[in-house]
Formats: C-alpha cells, sequence, structure tokens
C-alpha cells in the first residue's frame, strides 16, 4: 500500500505510462509511481482520466474518489473482488449469526462513546463527558434503548450548541458529511480487499445505503473527523475541508505505534472481520 494522497482539483489529463500516474495539464507534466499511492480524489469535473489508468489504479488498490460540481465526493471506484478467495469470504459473511454482529456492533458502538467522552474531556465539558460515560456503561446488545442516539445528542450540542442540529444546512455540517465520506470511503475499500460485501452491514441496513458494514465499522473514528471540524468551526467549509485532508498525512497512536490512518483503517478492518468469523477475540481498541 502507497502512502501518497493524490488531489487534483485543475483542468488536467490523467494517464497511465509503465505504472506511473501522468498528470498533464497547460502549465506542467508530472509523473508519479503507482506503488507510492494510497488515495486519489478527483475535486473537479474538469478532468479527462484513461480507461487504463482506472484499470491499473483498480489493480493496485488504489482508493480513487470522484466529487461532482461543488466539490463534495459523490462517488468512488472499487473492484468487484478484492482478493482470490472472495466467494468463500462471502458465504462467511452470509453466514454471520445475529449473536455475533449485535456482540461486535455493541463493542464498536462502545469505543465510539468513549472516544467521544474523551473529546468533550478534553475540550472542559467535563459534565457532559460525565453524562455520555453514564450512557456508555448501560449499554446494551444493539443498544435497544438508543443510547448512541442520546450520547450524539448531547455530544454535538456541547461542541457546536444547544441549537445544533445535524440536519441543519451550515458549513460544520457540510465539513464533517465530507469528512465522513472519506473516512467511508476508506473503508470501503479495505471491506472489499477483505473479500466482503458492503452492502451488508452489522446493524445499519439501510436498502438504499451501499456501504452499510462500512457505516457500522467507521464509528469509532468519527471522532478523528470531529476533533478537526471543531477546531476550525468558525472558518468557511472550504478552509475546514483543506484541514480534513490532514487526514490522509497525519499520524494517530494506534496498539502503542503512530501510524497512518489507512494502515490503522486497513488493521482494524481486517480483525474486525475475522472477529465477525470467529477467527479473532473482539475488535481492536481504538481510543483516538
Amino acid at each position: 500500500m502507497g502512502w501518497r494522497t493524490v488531489i487534483v482539483n485543475t483542468h488536467s489529463k490523467l494517464s497511465y505510462k509503465n505504472n506511473h500516474l501522468v498528470f498533464r495539464n497547460s502549465e506542467r507534466s508530472e509523473m508519479i509511481h503507482l506503488s507510492e499511492i494510497d488515495v486519489i480524489l478527483l475535486e473537479t469535473t474538469n478532468i479527462t482520466i484513461t480507461t487504463m489508468l482506472i484499470k491499473r489504479i483498480v489493480d493496485e488498490k488504489i482508493l480513487l474518489i470522484f466529487c461532482d460540481d461543488k466539490r463534495l465526493p459523490i462517488a468512488k471506484i472499487l473492484p468487484f473482488y478484492g482478493r482470490h478467495d472472495s466467494s468463500l469470504q462471502l458465504a462467511k459473511q452470509l453466514s454471520w449469526s445475529d449473536d455475533i454482529k449485535s456482540w461486535i456492533w455493541t463493542e464498536i458502538i462502545g469505543q465510539k462513546i468513549l472516544n467521544q467522552s474523551t473529546h468533550l474531556k478534553n475540550q472542559g465539558f467535563f459534565e457532559k463527558e460525565q453524562a455520555i460515560l453514564a450512557l456508555y456503561n448501560n449499554l446494551q446488545k444493539y443498544d435497544p434503548t438508543n443510547r448512541e442516539g442520546h450520547a450524539a445528542r448531547i455530544y454535538f450540542n456541547s461542541l457546536f450548541g444547544n441549537q445544533f442540529s445535524r440536519n441543519q444546512d451550515n458549513d460544520i455540517n457540510a465539513a464533517l458529511n465530507y469528512g465522513y465520506t472519506l473516512l467511508m470511503s476508506m473503508f470501503a475499500r479495505e471491506i472489499v480487499c477483505s473479500g466482503c460485501m458492503t452492502q451488508f452491514g452489522l446493524k445499519h441496513a439501510n436498502q438504499f445505503n451501499d456501504f452499510n458494514l462500512a457505516s457500522d465499522l467507521m464509528e469509532p473514528f468519527r471522532i478523528i473527523i470531529d476533533q478537526i471540524v471543531f477546531d476550525n468551526k468558525n472558518k468557511e467549509f472550504k478552509q475546514i475541508k483543506i484541514q480534513l485532508f490532514s487526514i490522509f498525512s497525519n499520524t494517530y497512536l494506534y496498539n502503542g505505534k503512530e501510524m497512518y490512518l489507512t494502515n490503522i483503517i486497513s488493521d482494524y478492518t481486517k480483525k474486525a472481520i475475522k472477529a465477525l468469523n470467529n477467527e479473532w477475540k473482539g475488535v481492536p481498541e481504538v481510543r483516538i
């Protein structure tokens, strides 16, 4: 897996030559070896890309994200088959029992709530932190009393004010949605690489959501986006968006090591799927 994130935001042409991505615009030309690239984000619709380059991007399991005319992520390219034994893993995925799915999902949501409480504590919201911890301490399998939702309401109102709602049309929500979409894209790639289908989730089961499993697994990682948006909450969306790209270059503590987020997500996804296959005990701890 590469380490570079390539963001293309100008009128240009992308093509392939000798295992390189070739970038050309009216001012310059540049070549980047595909082995160095982890993510390609096409931020404008004014880009021409060759099918040969797309084919090689799929071969190398590079995450390719397309944006619409408003420069918002709209699509990604994922291979049909992420590994040689995809059929075997798909059979395992379809046989995951409700009991193991509820156990893993509840463990993941517990991590999310703990990360939210830590973020509130770090920002000085000590009373609200304790309120969220109380919800975590009484979390039940599959969360029948929606403690996750209650925790989210306390969490977002503490960070962005009592009048804030995730349904509002504002720069903060635009930035949160943009960042969450980047996260989901990274998880979707790793799910496919593990031989699973993104449509079949643990608790997420929306028939119109092609990424239910990614929506489940990414929950503890949302805090990364929340922190960036909170630190830049008084800026416009375009300015916050630039800061969100730092998730591709920053390192985070995971299993006692400083690692890039793409590597953390890869390890976390593989182990979560192994746990669902009864090949691993629980999901790794994520405290960000």
